[in-house]
């Protein structure tokens, strides 16, 4: 492929992102707060095991997924306690957050309540 048609290619594709983005909303607070959240667990996250309770839908969406609102039990972590986590799924990773499954999580050392789902716990 020449020099031009790679840069066609490109022009399209990104012609294609500029459409699908103007029909996805932009990013809010919310969506900005779990990105920085994310970045600080990943670095000083405590880490915990949280028992699923419950899982729904919150009506927010990214390009990754579904935020959900997922009530938890969290262990490992001093006494136990409920927090509910609002995280982006993955359409193909829904079916596996089941009502009693457990968790691998990270909680903000500074707010236990605050904390992130990212593995199943054996």
């Amino acid at each position: 492929m020449g020099l031009i048609e790679k840069f066609k290619t490109g022009m399209e594709h990104a012609q294609e992102a500029a459409r699908l983005g103007a029909t996805m909303s932009t990013p809010d607070a919310r969506q900005a707060d779990y990105a920085q959240l994310a970045n600080k667990l990943a670095q000083a996250g405590v880490p915990c095991t949280a028992v699923i309770e419950s899982v729904e839908e919150t009506g927010k969406s990214d390009l990754a997924g579904k935020e959900y609102a997922i009530d938890v039990t969290v262990e490992g972590s001093g006494s136990p306690y409920g927090a509910t986590v609002r995280q982006f799924l993955a359409e193909g990773t829904v079916a596996m957050y089941t009502e009693g499954s457990r968790w691998q999580a990270k909680a903000d050392p500074d707010d236990p309540g605050r904390l992130l789902l990212y593995s199943q716990a054996w």
